[in-house]
């Protein structure tokens, strides 16, 4: 029998709102289209969060719920995501950071997260703790409301803002020059639109895992479309909608139809998709050229 659980349907739906939306806010404003949250080191920082708040728990606490953890986990993002803030004031090393610089990195602190992730990982198979792969690999499997709303009203947020700044996105869109020359303070705009991409991607890491790759590929999907492809404002305000619901719809058949008694991650299964996807379109757009 087909079953729906409508506040997992709606996580999923925002988780993958927002992962659209992050990739988006990376892509566009840096003018690149390898930047994501994969690699521009957000991951790396959420799972960093997720590393020290699961050191914590293997130490110090036995037991505790998923909801707490998911709690820890969010909080020790904030305290990082505060001090980053904090640090990289105008007046401080923020001014001197240029785009390239940012991009470079965050990959270099997402591979050597990669790395810090597979000595843990053997520790504790040496320690014989069992792994935690339900950190690690994005799912639905404990959604509640409170999540639901924690995830909701950054989104709903964001959204609002794109709103109000889309001519400046439209701006970035004809070029750096372009919008700089109509007043546009570009690296300024393009900073703040990281932050708000690091904080989306925060939130969704903390309450349900690591959906890797996401928002590198979505993006690319939708600019595939002949309605998203020549224009910023449309992806940045509507493209998120179909991110979101593919992802509900992929998490809809993991909890429908489960394999031998187990249900599979939603983040393994839609980054095979994405990836999949992602290729397809770049062949699609190889052969047009």
């Amino acid at each position: 029998m087909f079953e729906v659980d409508i506040i997992r349907v709606l996580c999923a739906f925002f988780v993958g709102y927002g992962l659209t939306l992050s990739g988006s806010l990376s892509q566009l404003t840096t003018n690149n289209s390898l930047a994501s949250p994969s690699t521009l080191g957000m991951d790396g920082l959420s799972v960093v969060s997720l590393l020290v708040a699961q050191g914590l728990i293997v130490t110090k606490i036995s037991s505790l719920s998923s909801e707490f953890l998911s709690l820890i986990v969010f909080s020790i993002f904030f305290i990082i995501l505060a001090t980053i803030f904090l640090s990289l004031r105008p007046r401080d090393l923020w001014q001197y950071l240029n785009m390239k610089q940012i991009i470079l990195l965050g990959l270099a602190f997402n591979l050597m997260v990669g790395a810090i992730f597979s000595v843990i990982q053997f520790m504790f198979i040496a320690l014989n703790y069992e792994f935690p792969t339900g950190l690690w690999f994005g799912h639905f499997k404990h959604a509640q409301l409170s999540n639901l709303i924690i995830l909701v009203v950054p989104c709903v947020m964001i959204w609002v803002y794109c709103l109000k700044n889309a001519a400046k996105f439209n701006a970035i869109n004809l070029g750096v020059f372009v919008a700089q020359g109509i007043g546009i303070d570009v690296e300024k705009f393009q900073k703040i639109n990281l932050l708000l991409s690091l904080l989306l991607t925060g939130i969704v890491v903390s309450f349900f895992g690591v959906f890797s790759l996401l928002g590198l590929v979505l993006p690319h999907v939708l600019r595939s479309l002949t309605f998203f492809k020549t224009d910023m404002r449309s992806e940045i305000l509507y493209g998120p909608l179909l991110g979101g619901l593919l992802i509900a719809v992929i998490d809809l058949a993991c909890y429908n139809f489960v394999f031998y008694g187990a249900e599979l991650p939603v983040g393994m299964i839609s980054s095979v998709v994405g990836a999949f996807a992602l290729i397809l379109v770049l062949l699609r757009s190889s052969i047009r050229i």
